[in-house]
């Protein structure tokens, strides 16, 4: 005979059809709910890596990887000292001084915030990404071309926007825009905030809307004017790193500098999105426990079909109690059989969970086919598409927590059916 005997037992109940078909049907409804949860669960998380990676890719890319800051004075002075130390520390593959500020950009009564970065175009491009996507307009050739940094030098106060902020203002190279400051001027008439209009000289487009939207580029002298650092003075230096994930780990050597360490701070993109990645983190956390609902569901129809099993198999568990069979194989019987149910859902989610994991920016472009409407408007969400990303680890503790809740459900049924007593069983039989 087939051993061990409750295994072979177990699984018979399992697939053999039982003359209560709601039972049969409690069973399969316990196996999809199983199966609905685990899939789902793989799904959201795998969406929720995609975003987080992609939020991530975008964020170094276009955030300042290490940044040296005074925050005493608010600019520095020795600026090329600090870019020759930087420059010789590991990891860092570039450098380059920077003014920030804040302003408001008015285009014919139409103003947006925006963030004045005041750049060298000596030493930019070593450590910009939109370097290779200026472009600006060939007077001769009456076309747009390719461009540099180096376009900010061709006159005073020239300015370079993105192609998005220029399409939603209207604008085009060669027209002027009027920047506002957080700064005032007294006069005689009174008080002014302080406002200078700018020449676009050229567009760009980094690739992430909010940050085409929200910021613009000027010289880094017409900078310092217009926001009032001293001469020769920087807010600060810009460092691009091989490994940005390593980002810290530089920082730290940096800091330590004697050239740093008591006059300025390091600081890294970590610090600018730190609050970002922890939300997204705690929306994934979130997001699991929310679905793991879905399993618990599905674990008390277990309980429920396991204890209608066992009330509808009492003359049987009686007549095994009577050839002999002690308790704990008696409960080993049903355990076998909810944990069956559980990894056969578990198994199914599984499977459909990673099919459409893998799947889903197909699965999407169908759903916009089907409908006819694009559901992430690049203009309005920052990706055009969802991101997916399939973490192993996260389908090993699904499918994990799934099993093992399924296999706790069986302990309360199988107890009762382990208590059975034979004459009060068969004594109607």
């Amino acid at each position: 005979m087939f051993r061990p005997l409750p295994l072979f037992i177990g699984l018979r109940y399992t697939a053999a059809k039982r003359k209560n078909n709601f039972i049969s049907f409690i069973s399969f409804v316990s196996i999809g709910g199983i199966a609905l949860g685990v899939m789902t669960m793989i799904v959201v998380l795998s969406v929720m890596n995609g975003f987080q990676k992609e939020v991530a890719e975008r964020s170094i890319a276009m955030a300042f990887h290490n940044q040296i800051l005074s925050e005493e004075k608010g600019y520095i002075e020795d600026w090329q000292t600090l870019m020759t130390v930087s420059d010789q520390q590991e990891n860092v593959i570039g450098s380059a001084p920077f003014i920030e500020g804040q302003g408001l950009i008015n285009s014919s009564g139409t103003m947006l915030p925006v963030k004045v970065y005041g750049i060298d175009p000596v030493y930019e491009p070593k450590v910009s990404p939109i370097a290779e996507s200026i472009t600006i307009w060939n007077e001769e050739k009456g076309q747009y071309e390719a461009g540099t940094f180096e376009v900010l030098n061709e006159a005073p106060f020239s300015v370079m926007i993105s192609r998005d902020m220029a399409n939603r203002l209207g604008l085009n190279v060669g027209d002027y825009i009027s920047v506002i400051t957080s700064d005032i001027n007294v006069t005689v008439a009174g008080v002014a905030p302080r406002m200078k209009r700018l020449k676009i000289a050229g567009l760009f487009r980094a690739g992430v809307y909010e940050y085409d939207i929200s910021n613009v580029f000027m010289n880094i002298k017409d900078a310092g004017i217009l926001y009032r650092v001293p001469k020769d003075a920087v807010t600060g230096v810009r460092l691009k790193l091989e490994d940005p994930m390593k980002a810290r780990e530089t920082a730290y050597y940096l800091q330590v500098k004697p050239e740093i360490v008591d006059n300025y701070g390091v600081y890294t993109w970590v610090n600018q999105f730190a609050a970002l990645f922890k939300m997204i983190e705690i929306e994934k956390i979130s997001m699991f426990l929310i679905m793991s609902l879905i399993v618990a569901v599905a674990v008390f129809n277990v309980v429920s079909m396991l204890v209608m099993v066992v009330t509808e198999k009492q003359s049987e568990i009686a007549i095994l109690r009577t050839l002999g069979m002690p308790p704990r194989k008696i409960m080993a019987i049903f355990m076998v059989q909810g944990t069956f149910i559980g990894f056969f859902g578990a198994a199914i989610g599984i499977i459909l969970g990673l099919l459409i994991a893998f799947n889903v920016a197909d699965i999407v472009k169908w759903i916009e086919g089907l409908v006819g409407k694009t559901l992430f408007e690049p203009s309005i969400y920052p990706i055009s598409e969802i991101p997916s990303i399939v973490l192993f680890s996260d389908v090993a503790t699904i499918s994990g927590i799934a099993f093992i809740l399924a296999s706790l459900a069986t302990l309360y049924p199988a107890w009762k059916a382990s208590r059975t007593q034979p004459a009060e069983a068969l004594r109607y039989e």
